[in-house]
């Protein structure tokens, strides 16, 4: 009798709880949908956005100014951290090595920007909120600082909220105001520095640094992009960019690390530089070649890099002018579009009430004929190909970032949009043709801001 009672009662348990299931299920999934980008309400408001945007042109002054400054972001004690989802906001272990802001200021005599680079996985968009805020107490505005992050996935969390906190530690408002003070601190400590420069850009193809990990032998942006600062004082100073995802540690290594951008940066300050800095290039889709993954790629990454750019350095070219400017333009996004399965996706409210609502943007920062393009987004260095094609027609370089405060998942080239791999699955937010779009308003944005050098 008790037996049958018990088994009775768990019937019932197992079903309601199948049931709230069921329900679940019904209401948070449906089939995705495959409506073109273009089609869709966000492509004629951005094109709109994209025809209101003048080119960036500034009165030719007498040159550059330029600052420079590094503060230290490792916490007091260990907090969560952010990179690997299946850490699950495990707290950090030990202190490889310590993380940091780094801000490069320029100012040519009518504008002024800082260059923002963070040993951080992106730049959350909480920390953009609070910038957007604060920054005016300093002098400066969202408007002027073109943020970027290094994407080491052994740095700190606690920035995110929803499932983000899950993944990446809890939300903490304390940890949030951390790392809006460090940055804000060293825009303040460059902007205190400035002195008469002369800058000179590349681009240096690494052919055998990176690999595509979406498509085996699939097209990489293998180029090392570089600009070097030669100031009056005689210091110089250095920002790299590159393509392959900075995860040379296993998610198992649980110590707080800039992997091997930050390896990368103490080689070329050891070798003469006295500044020199990193940023996240076009990464969606890339990643490193190093023959062996741990603590060796973090070398055989930072050392490839150095000796290649050091091999190539009479590539260097001076700017053209002394054109300084940035845009910042919010970018239209279609409904939400995250998959679960091949043809399955969630409900775009709860996606958004999943991972937050937050504005993204797009930004482009010229300076003479280097212009610089933001990006919110794991962006892939498949889509590179056309905009490095319009800069160099026009005598030009281009440069894409990747994490520009704002986070809206893998942008990934279309073709493998229904590919069962983690970027084209889990990550592709907003759907078929994501890639295509993104691409053309980036194209649009240096085709616009951007005109030929005459």
């Amino acid at each position: 009798m008790i037996i049958r009672k018990i088994l009775r009662y768990a019937g019932i348990t197992l079903a309601v709880l199948l049931g709230i299931v069921l329900i679940f299920l019904v209401i948070t999934i449906v089939p995705l949908s495959r409506t073109p980008v273009r089609e869709q309400p966000a492509y004629k408001t951005m094109m709109q956005r994209l025809d209101s945007v003048q080119p960036l042109v500034s009165e030719q002054t007498k040159g550059f100014a330029v600052g420079f400054a590094k503060v230290n972001m490792t916490p007091e004690t260990p907090i969560a951290l952010a990179g690997y989802g299946n850490r699950m906001g495990k707290v950090y272990s030990s202190v490889r090595d310590s993380i940091y802001v780094r801000t490069i200021v320029i100012d040519n005599g009518t504008a002024r920007v800082a260059i923002v680079s963070a040993d951080l996985l992106i730049i959350p968009p909480t920390v953009t909120a609070l910038l957007q805020q604060q920054l005016p107490d300093i002098g400066f505005h969202i408007n002027n600082t073109y943020l970027g992050s290094t994407h080491t996935h052994n740095s700190i969390g606690n920035w995110g909220e929803g499932a983000t906190g899950i993944l990446f530690g809890s939300y903490e408002d304390t940890v949030v105001q951390f790392i809006a003070h460090k940055i804000k601190q060293s825009i303040q400590k460059a902007s205190a520095n400035l002195v008469p420069a002369q800058l000179r850009t590349a681009e240096i193809p690494v052919r055998h640094a990176v690999l595509n990990r979406l498509a085996k032998g699939g097209a990489v942006d293998s180029l090392l992009r570089v600009v070097e600062v030669r100031r009056a004082d005689s210091t110089r100073l250095l920002l790299m960019s590159f393509t392959a995802h900075a995860t040379c540690l296993f998610s198992k290594d649980l110590a707080l690390s800039r992997d091997y951008p930050g390896e990368l940066v103490d080689q070329m300050e050891k070798s003469g530089y006295t500044f020199v800095m990193y940023m996240a290039g076009a990464v969606g889709s890339h990643k490193a070649a190093a023959p062996e993954y741990g603590e060796p790629c973090i070398d055989w990454m930072a050392t490839t890099l150095k000796d290649t750019f050091q091999a190539h350095r009479d590539d260097l070219q001076p700017l053209a002018d002394t054109t300084l400017g940035m845009y910042r333009v919010q970018l239209a996004l279609p409904r939400p579009n995250a998959k679960v399965l091949e043809d399955w996706g969630v409900r775009p409210w709860f996606f958004r009430a999943a991972f937050g609502e937050y504005p993204v943007y797009l930004t482009t920062l010229r300076m003479g004929n280097l212009i610089m393009l933001g990006t919110p987004c794991d962006y892939s260095g498949e889509l590179t190909r056309p905009l490095d094609s319009l800069a160099a027609v026009r005598g030009q370089h281009a440069m894409v970032t990747s994490f520009n405060g704002g986070y809206i998942g893998y942008i990934t080239n279309d073709r493998y949009y229904d590919r069962d791999h983690y970027e084209t699955r889990l990550m592709n937010w907003y759907g078929p043709g994501s890639g295509a779009y993104v691409t053309y308003c980036l194209y649009r944005l240096l085709d616009q801001t951007s005109p030929p050098i005459e």
